[in-house]
């Protein structure tokens, strides 16, 4: 029965050897090939007999003094196996790539190879789209941080002409009286760099929070910012009797940076002054808890509100929902901008006539 067992085991190790996908190859100790399988003689278009009894460096000569030859006989000595793990092979207009691990079988050497040609070629892709990635994003980069400088320079140069602009006009007003006739003119005028004016203003606003984005984190107290800002903002607290409801007792502290906590504040309050609804008294909720290992912030009022369907445009730059008050449009721009540029996010929920609600998760 042993014998029988043995038999079918040799049958199934020969079956195995010689139908392996992959080239093997048994040597002697001499170095001259004892058997090879079928996956070697497809992969050299060699006959088997052509193979059997060569020896290694006939059939590949390179080897000879090499440290891979050399490691092959200590295979032998030793009986420690050793692994190689990119080895190139050229057959004709082809190349190949193998692993190679080299191991003992008795008194033989045994040689199993595995083709990579085609893993090897897609990581030298994947490397080489890596490398145009990175490349890609550092001219990004490069591009805008130049467009960076030129929005500043643009922005700063512009505003003082604009500036003088706006104040020759103002003495050209007091100088005399303008005709029927060129009066329109020079109203649209000073209308036309009223707005420059103020766009400029906004542009290095946004200049100035973006400049400090690389800024350092502390940690603020919620209620000292809003105390704050309450202060800055007070003619307008008491004209309108707001009412201000603050709720910190979950998360009063948050480590960021504080010029970025207080310019939240400062928009949000005071949009939510500006946009107040006529007929009733405002009042303002802002509170703070965590949600799912996050700060969040939220901002609540019952003023004007404007139609959910818009929502997705608050945050854009020069976007405005009511146009019957002063406004530069940027004050939503500057939060969304402030809270994504650290990973957060920002959403709002309004009704037009009821208030709008948002919630910031730092």
């Amino acid at each position: 029965m042993k014998k029988c067992v043995t038999k079918i085991n040799n049958e199934l190790k020969s079956a195995f050897f010689e139908n392996a996908h992959s080239p093997f190859v048994i040597l002697d100790d001499q170095m001259n090939f004892v058997d090879v399988n079928h996956a070697s003689v497809t992969t050299m278009g060699i006959t088997k007999e052509s193979f059997i009894g060569k020896n290694l460096l006939d059939v590949f000569p390179y080897l000879e003094g090499t440290d891979r030859y050399e490691s092959y006989k200590d295979v032998l000595n030793t009986g420690i196996p050793v692994a190689y793990d990119e080895l190139a092979f050229a057959k004709g207009n082809l190349h190949y790539k193998w692993t190679c691990r080299a191991f003992k079988v008795g008194a033989y050497l045994g040689i199993s190879t595995l083709d990579i040609t085609n893993l090897s070629d897609t990581i030298d892709k994947l490397k080489n789209a890596q490398n145009s990635l990175e490349s890609v994003n550092n001219n990004l980069i490069k591009s805008n941080r130049e467009l960076e400088e030129f929005s500043y320079v643009a922005a700063h140069d512009l505003r003082a002409p604009l500036t003088n602009l706006k104040s020759l006009f103002s003495m050209f007003l007091k100088a005399g009286p303008v005709s029927d006739e060129v009066a329109p003119i020079v109203d649209s005028m000073q209308k036309v760099t009223k707005v420059m004016c103020d766009k400029i203003t906004a542009l290095n606003k946004v200049i100035a929070v973006k400049s400090t984005f690389n800024g350092v984190r502390e940690d603020v107290v919620f209620s000292e910012v809003v105390a704050k800002v309450k202060a800055g903002l007070s003619d307008d607290i008491i004209k309108s009797r707001t009412i201000i409801k603050e709720d910190f007792s979950s998360c009063s502290i948050i480590n960021y940076n504080p010029i970025h906590i207080e310019s939240i504040i400062q928009n949000l309050m005071s949009n939510s002054l500006k946009y107040r609804h006529p007929k009733r008294k405002p009042i303002i909720k802002i509170s703070t808890k965590e949600v799912n290992g996050r700060m969040q912030l939220t901002f609540k009022d019952n003023g004007l509100g404007f139609d959910q369907s818009v929502s997705n445009k608050v945050f854009g730059l020069f976007k405005r929902m009511h146009t019957h008050v002063e406004g530069l449009g940027i004050g939503l721009y500057i939060i969304h901008s402030i809270v994504t540029e650290s990973g957060g996010e920002i959403e709002v929920e309004s009704q037009v006539n009821k208030g709008t609600e948002f919630k910031i998760q730092f």
